[in-house]
C-alpha cells in the first residue's frame, strides 16, 4: 500500500481521462485508485509498485493496448503479474472476437462502457483480495505456499506446484525407472461459455469439472488446472492403452454433467485432448514434454474437438513377464527392463503384501513403506 492509505489498491488503465476520473470517483472510497493513460504507463507502474493488487484496463489504448499489456504480464517471470486479476473495460467497437481473444490472453473479467456503479464497485469487490503487510506476510509463508499450488476455483493442483511436481517425477524415473503418460485436456468453445454466462457462472462449470476429473483418476495420478479451462494430468506406470480408455471415459461422461446456462439451458460440455507418452531418455525436460502433449490438443481442436490425439516416443516391445525380467537381470542386462520397472513391481506387490501379512509383526508396516518409496 502507500504511505497514505492502507486501501487495497487498483490501478485503471485508459486513455480516456473522463474514463479514468469516473473509476476514481466511483471506487475512490474503498480503493486506493491509481492512472495510467496507456499501456506502457501501465507496465512501469505494475513492475514498479508491488501493492497494486487487481487492473482494470481498456482494450485500445496509444503505445501499448490492452492485449500487449496482457501478453507482458502472463508471461513475466513474476508470479505476481502472472496472477494479477485483469478486468478488460469493453466499448462498443469490442466484439465477442475482441473478447474472446483478451481471454486467450489472460483476462480474469470484462466490464462494458458506460458501466455503472454498482457494476464497477461488484468487480473490484469480487477480484480485490485484502492482503496484510510485508511482515505479516512472513509469518504466514506455509498459507501462501498453499495458494500457490493449489488452484481456488476447481481444488486442484496449479499449474506451478504440477510442473514442479512433475520435474520430480521424472528426475525419479530416471534413477529408478518406469514410465508414464502426459495429458493435456481442454474444454471446449469455453470461451463463449465464458463471455454468455458470466465469471461466476464459468466458475461455476469449471469447479463441477475439476470435481468430476478428480473421480476419475487415481490417488497416485497428479492432475492440475493450467490455463482458463485447461487441465494437465501426469498418469504414472500406466499403460498408453488405459490413458486412452481414462481419456474416452471423460470425454463420453463429461456431456453428462448437470451444468445449467444463465437461461436456464443446460450446456453440453465437450473436452479435447492430447496423449504424449514421453521417452524420458530422449527428452528430460517436462516442460517439453507437456509442450509435446499441447500440440497433440491442438490436432484434437482442428479435427473439430471432442476427441483426442494420441502419440507415443517410446519404443514399441512386448510387455515382459517376471520370469523374463529375473532372468534379465541375473545376467545384468538391466537396460532391457528399465521401461517396464514399474508395471514388473505391481505384479510383485500383491506377493509382497502376502507375505508380510503371514510373517506378521513390522512386515506390514515394511511393505507399506516399500510402496511409499516406490510411489512417493
Amino acid at each position: 500500500m502507500s504511505e497514505t492509505t492502507n486501501k487495497p489498491r487498483i490501478l485503471a488503465a485508459d486513455d480516456s481521462r473522463v474514463m479514468r476520473v469516473a473509476m476514481r470517483k466511483i471506487l475512490g472510497k474503498e480503493y486506493d485508485v491509481i492512472e495510467a493513460e496507456h499501456g506502457e504507463d501501465a507496465w512501469t507502474l505494475l513492475i514498479n509498485d508491488n501493492t497494486i493488487q487487481v487492473l482494470f484496463t481498456d482494450l485500445s489504448m496509444p503505445y501499448l493496448d490492452g492485449y500487449g499489456l496482457l501478453e507482458r504480464m502472463r508471461t513475466s517471470e513474476d508470479p505476481r503479474l502472472q496472477e494479477m486479476p485483469v478486468i478488460i473495460i469493453t466499448g462498443k467497437e469490442d466484439d465477442d472476437k475482441a473478447k474472446q481473444e483478451a481471454l486467450d490472453r489472460g483476462a480474469s473479467d470484462f466490464i462494458s462502457k458506460p458501466f455503472e456503479s454498482i457494476q464497477l464497485q461488484a468487480r473490484a469487490k469480487a477480484h480485490v483480495q485484502f492482503k496484510e503487510t510485508a511482515t505479516k506476510l512472513v509469518n504466514t509463508e506455509a498459507k501462501l505456499e498453499r495458494q500457490a499450488a493449489v488452484d481456488e476455483v476447481t481444488g486442484l493442483a496449479g499449474q506451478r506446484y504440477f510442473c514442479k511436481a512433475a520435474d520430480e517425477a521424472l528426475a525419479y524415473i530416471r534413477r529408478h525407472g518406469g514410465q508414464y503418460v502426459l495429458i493435456r485436456m481442454d474444454l471446449d468453445n469455453f470461451n463463449q461459455m465464458f463471455i454468455k454466462n458470466g465469471k461466476e457462472a464459468a466458475d461455476a462449470i469449471l469447479a463441477t469439472f475439476g470435481q468430476h476429473l478428480s473421480a476419475q483418476v487415481r490417488k497416485e495420478d497428479m492432475l492440475a488446472r493450467v490455463g482458463l479451462a485447461k487441465f494437465a494430468m501426469l498418469l504414472r506406470d500406466t499403460p498408453l492403452s488405459q490413458a486412452e480408455q481414462l481419456v474416452q471415459r471423460i470425454t463420453d461422461s463429461v456431456s453428462e454433467l448437470p451444468i445449467k446456462q444463465a437461461d436456464g439451458t443446460n450446456i453440453n460440455l465437450t473436452v479435447s485432448t492430447g496423449i504424449y507418452e514421453p521417452d524420458y531418455r530422449v527428452s528430460e525436460d517436462i516442460k517439453i514434454q507437456i509442450s509435446a502433449a499441447e500440440s497433440l490438443l491442438e490436432q484434437a481442436v482442428e479435427k473439430g474437438g471432442n476427441q483426442f490425439c494420441v502419440s507415443s516416443d517410446l519404443p514399441q516391445v512386448e510387455p515382459i513377464n517376471l520370469e523374463t525380467a529375473l532372468k534379465h537381470i541375473e545376467h545384468g542386462n538391466t537396460k532391457v527392463i528399465e521401461n517396464q520397472v514399474g508395471q514388473l513391481v505391481k505384479r510383485v506387490f500383491p506377493l509382497i503384501d502376502f507375505l508380510a501379512k503371514r510373517i506378521g509383526g513390522d512386515a506390514v508396516e515394511l511393505a507399506d513403506k516399500l510402496k511409499q518409496k516406490m510411489w512417493p
